[in-house]
């Protein structure tokens, strides 16, 4: 069976989208195993989008590259909306992943925004989640590190961990093997340049790398990048609510504004062709 796709790039992450209203496809288990084994190209995630046509809101499935299930994308809502737009003409939609809706919008210019909700702070408690009322700085002891390795841990649909110390590129490389070993496939892990200007209320720009849970290092992560932000927005309270702030990544720079219902991501994508996959 030959099935149509639409590769697309958010900012360097790379995307392989199906729409299941063009395809006669059931999907189950081995069906997207055998998708995700036949696509030759670099991709990070594939989205899997199912909707009746006019309607306000569609059906999303995201899965890693390793074929592991992911529960929120970011720059995979702006990538949804940009197709929905192109083929479809809309300019709203609110998109249903695993039960949770996030609505996205695009204006006249393709500036395109995705409203990721509102963060929740947690603990893992013996590979158990435990949700805080209030964000709290965490560290754990890892050997070949010399130092309590700190951060946060912060759920916007898929759970991220935010490093607020520096560190080297091989202890970033010793930090998400331990994260990984620990808690496989849960966890996208963010390292700021500078971590300390996270707690400089001055400060509205921001560097980041991330590893992303079953795709690993990513040049852009959306929802990573407004985890970092919503830390910051956290740490300074009523003070900052007004700021936009800016996440540079290897693949572009994100903005990302706080209401007081949402967190609001900026950013561009775009659409690079159509191929097909034999499954």
């Amino acid at each position: 069976m030959a099935i149509t796709f639409t590769k697309m790039n958010s900012q360097g992450n790379d995307f392989i989208l199906i729409d299941l209203t063009k395809e006669e496809l059931e999907l189950s288990d081995d069906v997207i195993s055998k998708i995700i084994k036949s696509i030759t190209t670099d991709f990070d995630q594939l989205l899997l989008i199912d909707f009746e046509k006019n309607s306000e809101s569609i059906f999303c499935q995201i899965f890693n590259s390793d074929g592991s299930r992911a529960y929120q994308c970011g720059n995979g809502l702006r990538a949804i909306m940009l197709y929905l737009n192109s083929e479809y003409s809309y300019s709203k939609i609110s998109v249903d992943i695993e039960k949770r809706k996030y609505l996205v919008t695009i204006d006249e210019k393709k500036v395109i925004t995705a409203y990721m909700g509102l963060p929740r702070a947690f603990k893992l408690i013996n590979n158990n989640i435990s949700y805080l009322d209030s964000f709290e700085k965490q560290n754990v002891h890892i050997s070949l590190i010399d130092h309590p390795v700190n951060f946060y841990l912060i759920e916007l649909g898929n759970k991220h961990c935010v490093i607020v110390d520096e560190c080297t590129k091989t202890e970033k490389d010793i930090i998400t093997d331990y994260f990984d070993n620990c808690y496989k496939n849960l966890l996208n892990i963010e390292f700021l340049d500078k971590p300390k200007d996270i707690f400089n209320l001055e400060c509205d720009k921001f560097s980041i790398t991330v590893y992303e849970a079953g795709a690993g290092w990513t040049q852009s992560c959306g929802s990573g990048a407004t985890a970092v932000a919503s830390l910051f927005y956290e740490v300074h309270g009523d003070q900052s609510s007004d700021k936009s702030i800016s996440i540079k990544q290897s693949g572009g720079e994100l903005i990302i504004k706080k209401t007081q219902k949402d967190l609001l991501l900026l950013g561009p994508s775009t659409i690079e062709y159509e191929g097909s996959i034999n499954v």
